[in-house]
């Protein structure tokens, strides 16, 4: 299977992962039978599943772009690595940190102010720091995918706004849900476009010559 067609999976599958963990998250019930079993699926689609989803994406997108804006695709991709690696530590903690909760329930941690204020601050700031990776990343393939024509006018626009958002989730924290938005329209679309599509080719020579010397 092309590169391709791997990007448009990924894609979908980056969806997913944007949907399905967040649910979890909020109605989730540990003290239900199999609380623990769907607190590990969200960690395993938040983290693992949502990081080699992104790392794929953007080296497909690199694929389809990377002889029209080397550098720019080059810098989102490193960009896109390091967010991967973000999501992954994001969930790394949370699962360690309930694991160790529900091992040790003579400590009653989930009672310690300390605790919770360490965690919670702990998981911010790192969701803050993956989605500003992620950010850059965006911005950087929305600005190629415009000029390189090689991306929809409109979904590039996408790309810009989310990446642009995305950037300061760190700071603003109440973004993160509007940022997720955005990456599910461009999850799907992106999935829809690198599946159906075959870059390169006669369409990719046609795009090069409109592009200014």
């Amino acid at each position: 299977m092309k590169i391709h067609k791997w990007g448009g999976i990924a894609s979908f599958l980056m969806a997913v992962a944007y949907i399905v963990p967040g649910l979890i998250y909020l109605m989730g019930d540990l003290r239900h039978a199999l609380g623990p079993l769907a607190y590990d699926l969200a960690d395993f689609l938040y983290g693992p599943v949502w990081a080699a989803s992104l790392v794929m994406v953007f080296f497909a997108l690199k694929e389809r772009m990377g002889a029209l804006a080397p550098r720019r695709m080059s810098v989102a991709f490193l960009a896109s690595v390091l967010a991967a690696g973000a999501f992954i530590a994001v969930a790394c903690i949370r699962s360690a940190n309930r694991h160790y909760h529900l091992s040790h329930p003579e400590l009653h941690l989930e009672d310690s102010a300390t605790v919770l204020i360490i965690w919670t601050t702990l998981v911010a700031g790192v969701i803050g720091t993956a989605w500003h990776f992620m950010g850059w990343a965006w911005v950087i393939v929305g600005s190629a995918g415009w000029s390189s024509r090689q991306l929809p006018g409109v979904l590039s626009a996408v790309y810009l706004a989310g990446g642009a958002a995305s950037l300061f989730v760190y700071r603003l924290p109440d973004l993160e849900g509007a940022v997720i938005t955005l990456g599910i329209v461009v999850s799907i679309w992106q999935g829809i476009l690198l599946w159906s599509s075959e870059p390169g080719g006669e369409e990719a020579l046609e795009m090069e010559t409109k592009l200014p010397d």
